[in-house]
């Protein structure tokens, strides 16, 4: 990408329609490798990281055995290994596969039926219109490029009716994508 960058300033700078048009599709075509590249390894990720997300959930359950906890994440297939992780805590998942005339009904079990003790959602589907006020910690198993989004699932806990303070933890493999992912999140929420 870098090459193809250079090779369309360079075209641009002499003048050379006919090379700026070039190097910019090479460019155009760098990216698009680049990004069906960075959406496998943020899948991989995910997945590699379900067992920990699970272990970590089952901890922080363990730790209260009235509690209630919300888990965000994006792939489907994660969010499957991780509802399969906590199965035996109670799981409400509501994805984007998760039929409208449904969705209201998990929310008012997570929030009112003691045995339901986890409510594992995708990020977009779950992130806006809902009440989850029975808990007090949000975990993302994974994250979102759009900071808006992982504020508005956030945002999910933080409703009238919350009287505990919330929890946010964001779990991220250092060095990796996510630790990446993290960095740009907090930089265009900065601006």
């Amino acid at each position: 990408m870098e090459q193809a960058q250079a090779d369309a300033d360079l075209a641009h700078a002499s003048g050379d329609t006919d090379g700026y048009q070039a190097a910019v599709a090479r460019l155009r075509a760098a990216s698009q490798v680049a990004f069906t590249e960075m959406a496998r390894v943020r899948h991989a990720t995910a997945l590699a990281k379900v067992p920990q997300v699970v272990e970590h959930v089952r901890a922080a359950l363990d730790e209260d055995a009235d509690a209630k906890l919300v888990v965000f994440a994006h792939h489907l297939d994660a969010i499957e290994g991780i509802r399969a992780g906590l199965a035996d805590h109670g799981v409400a998942v509501l994805t984007g596969e998760t039929p409208m005339d449904s969705r209201q009904a998990l929310v008012d079990r997570f929030q009112t039926d003691p045995s339901i003790r986890v409510f594992l959602g995708g990020i977009t589907a779950a992130g806006v219109g809902i009440t989850l006020t029975a808990a007090a910690h949000v975990v993302f198993a994974e994250l979102d490029w759009v900071p808006a989004n992982v504020t508005q699932a956030e945002d999910r806990t933080h409703r009238i009716g919350q009287v505990e303070s919330v929890l946010v933890q964001h779990l991220v493999l250092d060095g990796s994508l996510d630790a990446r992912m993290a960095k740009t999140i907090v930089a265009k929420q900065a601006i």
